[in-house]
C-alpha cells in the first residue's frame, strides 16, 4: 500500500511488509526516546540517594530488564504488525482496550509530553537566563516548544525516522564533548565523597524500570515497522542500552561533580551555552515527538476516529500536554514514574501471557476479542494490588500476579469451553 501523503499510511491496520523499516531506523527512534533531560534527571536521582557506583550500576540493571521486556513485547508488535493498542485487544477484548486500556495509554502518553515539555521549557528559559541575561517566562517557553514539537508528530513514523538520523549522532558528539569539559573543568573529586545513602539498590533497579515502563509497554507502536524478531531484537536492545546507560552515567556524573544533572546548564557553565541549548532542543524534540504520536494512536483507538485523523487527534492531545506542562505538572515526575510502573508493568505481564504461552507465539494461534474481555480486566486489578504489598519488588510483584492470574483464568475459561 503506498501513499503521496507525507504522513505515514497505516495507523490501526498492520503495516505492509513494503512499508517496514530497518532495524537501524526504529534502533535510532528508541535513542531518540531516552536521550533527553529526564533520562539525565534519572541519573541525577539516583546519584543524590546512593553511593554512584551503586547508582550507575541499578540503573543499569533497570535498563536491562526493560531491553528484554521491550523485545518480548516488542516482537508481538512486529509478529502482528500492529500498535500496542490493537495488541491489547487480544487480552482485553476490542471494547476493553479501546474503551479503557487505550484511554490509559493515551493519559500516559500525554503526561509524559507535559512532563518533557515543563522539563524542556524550564531548562530552556534558565539556560537563557544564565547564558544571555534574558528572561523568558517558563510557561511561555513550555509553550514555544511544545508547539515545536507537535509539528513533527503530526507527520508520524516517516518524520519521526529522519529526525532521529540527523539528531542522536549530533547528540552523541556533544554531549560526549561536553562531559569531557566538564571533567575537565570541575575535576573527579566529588564522585569518591561519601554520600548519605537515601535509597536502596532495589529501589534504584525499580525507579529505572519504572522510568521505562510505558516504553516497554508502547514498543509495538514502534517494533511494529519491523520485518522480522531479528530487528525487533537489534532495535530494542541497541536501541535502549547505549542510549540509556550513556544518558544515566552522564546525569549521575554531572549530578555528582557540577551539581546538576541538566548537560545543558553545565554547558553553559563552562562558557558554551550555544552548544547547550543545541542538546536540549534535539534531546526533548526526538523523545518528545515519539510521546506525542503514540498519544495520537491510542486516541484513534478510544475515540473511535479514522485513521486519517490521527494527525488532528495527536494535535489536540498535544496541546492538552502542553497546557499541563504550563501549569507544572513537571514538579511531579518521581511519583509519576512510579504510577507508571505500577500501572503499566502488569499489562505487559498480560500481554506476554495471552502471546507467548497462550498463543505459543504465533499469529496463527492470536486472535484478538471482541467487547470486553473480564479476565483481563480482573488479572490487572490483581496485579496492581500487588504493587502495594509491603514486600518484594512492586513491577516483579504486579506482572507475576496478572499473569499467573490471567494463565488461571484462561485455563479456567478453555477448559469451559471444551466442556
Amino acid at each position: 500500500m503506498k501513499t503521496t501523503d507525507k504522513t505515514e499510511s497505516v495507523v490501526l491496520q498492520p503495516v505492509p511488509m513494503e512499508e517496514r523499516k530497518s532495524w537501524l531506523d526504529v534502533a535510532l527512534i528508541q535513542a531518540g526516546i531516552l536521550i533527553c533531560v529526564p533520562s539525565l534527571m534519572l541519573g541525577g536521582m539516583l546519584a543524590q540517594a546512593m553511593p554512584i557506583g551503586q547508582a550507575i550500576l541499578s540503573g543499569v540493571i533497570g535498563y536491562l530488564i526493560t531491553a528484554l521486556l521491550m523485545v518480548a513485547v516488542g516482537i508481538i508488535g512486529s509478529d502482528l504488525g500492529v500498535p500496542t493498542c490493537v495488541v491489547a485487544s487480544g487480552s482485553f477484548g476490542q471494547q476493553g482496550s479501546s474503551k479503557l486500556i487505550s484511554a490509559l495509554f493515551m493519559i500516559s502518553m500525554i503526561g509524559w509530553f507535559a512532563v518533557q515539555n515543563g522539563v524542556c521549557g524550564s531548562a530552556f528559559s534558565n539556560l537563557l537566563s544564565q547564558a544571555f541575561g534574558f528572561e523568558l517566562p517558563v510557561a511561555v517557553s513550555t509553550i514555544l516548544w511544545g508547539v515545536i514539537m507537535l509539528i513533527t508528530a503530526v507527520y508520524g513514523i516517516n518524520a519521526l525516522d529522519k529526525l532521529n538520523k540527523f539528531a542522536i549522532p549530533a547528540l552523541v558528539v556533544v554531549t560526549c564533548i561536553g562531559c569531557v569539559m566538564a571533567i575537565s573543568r570541575f575535576g573527579t573529586a566529588a564522585l569518591s565523597e561519601p554520600i548519605a545513602q537515601t535509597m536502596s539498590f532495589a529501589d534504584g533497579v525499580v525507579l529505572t524500570v519504572s522510568f521505562m515502563a510505558t516504553g516497554a509497554l508502547n514498543a509495538p507502536d514502534f517494533t511494529r515497522y519491523q520485518r522480522t524478531r531479528r530487528d525487533t531484537f537489534l532495535s530494542s536492545v541497541i536501541g535502549v542500552m547505549p542510549a540509556g546507560i550513556a544518558m544515566l552515567v552522564l546525569g549521575a556524573v554531572m549530578t555528582r561533580i557540577a551539581n546538576q544533572y541538566d548537560i545543558s546548564l553545565v554547558f553553559c557553565d563552562i562558557g558554551l551555552p550555544v552548544l547547550g541549548m543545541v542538546v536540549l532542543i534535539l534531546a526533548t524534540w526526538t523523545t518528545n515527538t515519539t510521546n506525542a504520536y503514540s498519544a495520537g494512536l491510542n486516541a484513534v483507538m478510544v475515540f473511535g476516529l479514522a485513521e486519517n485523523k490521527r494527525s488532528a487527534a495527536t494535535v489536540v492531545l498535544g496541546v492538552i500536554g502542553t497546557a499541563l506542562a504550563a501549569i507544572g505538572i513537571a514538579g511531579y515526575f518521581e511519583a509519576f514514574l512510579y504510577l507508571l510502573g505500577d500501572m503499566f508493568m502488569p499489562i505487559v505481564g498480560i500481554f506476554l501471557i495471552e502471546y507467548w504461552v497462550l498463543a505459543h507465539g504465533s499469529v496463527k494461534f492470536y486472535q484478538p476479542r471482541d467487547g470486553w474481555h473480564l479476565n483481563g480486566f480482573i488479572a490487572l486489578i490483581l496485579g496492581f494490588a500487588s504493587t502495594r504489598l509491603p514486600f518484594g519488588v512492586s513491577f516483579v510483584n504486579g506482572m507475576v500476579v496478572a499473569a499467573i492470574v490471567y494463565l488461571v483464568l484462561e485455563s479456567i475459561l478453555r477448559r469451559k469451553q471444551v466442556n
